[in-house]
């Protein structure tokens, strides 16, 4: 067995990880995890052992102006060494926060906003959700209190946003969940209920939700959750009609609409905001990751001036110690510069004919059911692997096959159907991201090879034993 470094003992030992069983990577691979970064530079990161791969998935969504920039860096030292910190408490403010809150409302896609800043996605969400009830509650509607996610969307860790991330695997363990969260279908075949993995989306998503609003009494409810492109279990683009016939359904029957632009925003998909594909206005729309570029944690709610209204007589009743943080704000600056100077936005959005191709050059590798699906620089390969095949082997394979060919990916699974998603740095150019595209395809290709020949195999290994078994019955 290789020895492990010093790092990677004491990771395993004082550090909790997320979403890796170690001693199941140590009985497949022994001795070789957790891998250990220690530099990161434009698109790729650089381990211990001084590999450089593409990282087209390890940073989560945040990483869009790409890694190791020294312009950012320099905006967050001048900051701490300008003001370090200060809070939004009590009548104190700084101008920090102002000039970023000047920023955001020239570019979200949210009527006259005000912000509200955070330290993450998930406490964005939470107060999302805090300012939906409260909103109603001022309105003389105390009755709307629910709040409606969709099945298989990821809206965060803290107790409300686990509460509305639909999938039982990250609720379970922890009920009881917050009550007063119900949930919609999926605007994607596979996940809707409806449609199975192969078929074209009937788009009942619409219908459905609205028989549910029905159901759970139209005056309950008080707004509804949803990103724009869900991303958890694949990359799931809904229909052109959703968004502008949800945010329909919206108005009709007085539900607050919160966009979870949380991975979608900032250039991910394209567009700077991943529901500005289909000229929806939120009225209360949530970010993070993008935000700052990951150099620190941020977040933010922008509301709507017709629901700040609400809020005019009396503040909202909520604390945040590191609300607008004045070195988090230089790095979202800074962020926001990068993206508007050097195209980042437009880069996403040319690229994607790329990442679609390269998915699919991916996806016929794969001798069973596969689908790819990309939108900007977002994009996601999906395989449902045969019964005899097991799963999270494959996972597993697929992953470090990834790593070992230069990719730092995302491999998921659920069930039988295990999904890689691909997506780098906004600032990648062309050849990279076809290198990094290729270097895919040979993974896959390879863990293809591997899952057949051990097939092959077992089948062998079966027909041996029942010749033998006939044999001895003889």
């Amino acid at each position: 067995m290789p020895t492990r470094s010093q790092a990677q003992s004491t990771a395993l030992r004082r550090v909790r990880h997320f979403g890796a069983d170690f001693a199941h990577l140590d009985r497949v691979f022994p001795g070789k995890y957790p891998r250990v970064f220690v530099g990161g530079e434009g698109t790729d990161l650089i381990d211990e052992d001084g590999l450089r791969v593409l990282d087209a998935g390890n940073h989560l969504g945040v990483c869009v102006a790409g890694h190791g920039r020294s312009d950012i860096a320099d905006a967050i030292a001048g900051q701490v060494r300008q003001m370090e910190f200060a809070s939004l408490e009590a009548g104190a403010s700084h101008v920090y926060v102002t000039r970023l809150a000047d920023e955001l409302a020239r570019r979200v896609p949210v009527d006259d906003p005000i912000f509200n800043f955070v330290s993450s996605g998930s406490e964005a969400n939470e107060l999302a959700f805090k300012l939906a009830r409260d909103y109603h509650r001022r309105m003389g509607q105390s009755g709307r209190f629910k709040i409606m996610s969709r099945y298989g969307s990821y809206h965060g860790s803290t107790f409300a946003a686990t509460t509305a991330t639909a999938i039982p695997a990250f609720r379970e363990q922890f009920q009881p969940l917050v009550p007063g969260f119900v949930a919609l279908p999926q605007p994607f075949a596979g996940f809707c209920g409806k449609c199975s993995f192969d078929d074209k989306c009937v788009e009942h998503c619409i219908a459905e939700t609205e028989a549910i609003i029905e159901r759970e009494g139209p005056d309950t409810i008080a707004a509804i959750i949803a990103e724009p492109v869900s991303i958890p279990g694949a990359v799931k683009v809904p229909s052109d009609d959703y968004w502008p016939r949800l945010r329909e359904i919206c108005d009709r029957y007085g539900i607050l609409l919160i966009a979870d632009e949380v991975v979608t925003g900032f250039g991910r998909t394209g567009k700077l905001f991943g529901c500005e594909q289909w000229n929806v206005k939120p009225d209360i729309m949530t970010m993070a990751k993008g935000l700052t570029s990951g150099y620190i944690p941020m977040g933010a709610a922008a509301v709507s001036r017709r629901v700040q209204e609400a809020f005019e007589a009396s503040p909202l009743v909520h604390v945040n110690t590191y609300a607008g943080h004045p070195v988090a704000c230089a790095a979202a600056l800074e962020t926001l510069k990068i993206i508007d100077d050097e195209g980042l936005v437009a880069n996403a959005a040319a690229s994607e004919p790329v990442l679609r191709d390269g998915l699919e050059r991916a996806r016929v590798e794969v001798p069973w059911q596969a689908r790819a699906s990309a939108i900007g620089l977002l994009g996601s390969l999906e395989i449902r692997v045969p019964a005899d095949v097991d799963a999270e082997w494959f996972r597993a394979q697929l992953w470090h096959q990834c790593y070992e060919h230069g990719v730092v990916v995302r491999v998921t699974r659920s069930a039988d159907v295990v999904s890689v998603f691909f997506y780098p740095a906004l600032v990648i150019d062309d050849q990279r991201l076809r290198d990094g595209l290729d270097r895919i395809v040979a993974a896959v290709r390879t863990v293809v090879a591997m899952t057949l020949r051990k097939s092959s195999a077992s089948e062998t290994s079966d027909a041996d034993d029942s010749a033998q078994l006939a044999h001895a019955d003889v």
